[in-house]
């Protein structure tokens, strides 16, 4: 048997609940590096919870401890398409002797972090929920 280590952040529904990992009789101590933010929802916790489960050890072999939400992969994946389509925008095609390449302008990713910055400043995260929909 093994102890499988979760956190969570209010409400403290069965959604909340994180996996950080296991203490086992192989590896009875441990630090899990916890986040405050697993989501947008999660985003301003008041308070967390900590909660240990009594499990089969090959059951929790078999689950890896989360890393990173759903709702985190999908920022990121957003963020990565509003690079994308900004340096897109600013693309160019150009005839070279090896073919046709894009040519761009050498200070278009530091214009597009400025960009995001004050977006991030002006309106947290919630600017993301208009990007690739």
């Amino acid at each position: 048997m093994a102890l499988g280590c979760h956190v969570a952040s209010a409400p403290f529904d069965e959604h909340s609940w994180h996996y950080l990992g296991a203490i086992t009789n192989a590896c009875p101590t441990t630090v899990f590096k916890t986040r405050l933010v697993w989501s947008a929802r999660d985003a301003v916790p008041t308070c967390i919870q900590f909660g240990v489960e009594l499990q089969p050890a090959a059951q929790l072999a078999q689950l890896p401890p989360e890393k990173a939400s759903a709702e985190v992969i999908e920022a990121g994946r957003r963020i990565g398409l509003d690079l994308y389509e900004f340096v897109s925008s600013f693309a160019t095609t150009v005839t070279a002797a090896t073919g046709n390449m894009i040519q761009l302008p050498s200070n278009v990713f530091e214009k597009w972090l400025a960009r995001f910055n004050d977006k991030c400043r002006l309106h947290g995260l919630d600017w993301l929920s208009s990007v690739g929909n």
